[in-house]
Formats: C-alpha cells, structure tokens, sequence
C-alpha cells in the first residue's frame, strides 16, 4: 500500500503544479476556456502516461505497482476533471 502512497502523491503534486502554473499564466477575454482546455490536455497526457506504465508493469509481471499506477490514473483524472469544471464555473 506504500507504492500507492507513494505514485499517488507524485501525481496529485504534478497535477497540483501544472493547475497552478496553468491558473496563474492563462490572460486575455477568453480565459477560463483557455485554463479549461489546458487543464484537459494536461491530464490527459498524465492519464495516458499512467495508463502506458500499468501496462507496462502488468507485462513486466509486478502486479502491485501495475494497480497502484491504475489507481493514481483514476485518482488524477476524478480530480482533475473536477478542477476544470471548477475552472470553467
């Protein structure tokens, strides 16, 4: 349970980091779509990225960091969906 611990709290701080950098840098009229559309970009790549990995340890045969990286992917992608909607409101 400590790779889940672990992989969960990179992610969620990755996710933390480009929210803020995207919040913080986005100007102009159409701001809030523009932080939306970077947002949705942003966690797909992160989401794709973990679900690439899972794969790969579930081929390599480490089944515990395989559900740990499936579990972080579910994890970034709840909780970023929520912050662009948050973004958009």
């Amino acid at each position: 349970m400590s790779n889940l611990k672990i992989i969960g709290g990179i992610n969620l701080f990755i996710l933390i980091f480009y929210t803020i950098l995207i919040n913080a840098t986005s100007t102009g009229s159409e701001r809030d779509l523009s932080v939306a559309l970077g947002l949705a970009t942003c966690i797909g790549i992160q989401v794709i990225v973990n679900l690439i990995t899972a794969i790969i340890y579930f081929i390599g045969n480490n089944p515990p960091l395989a559900k740990s990286y499936l579990l972080s992917s579910g994890l970034v992608l709840l909780i970023g969906f929520s912050a662009c909607l948050g973004s958009v409101s």
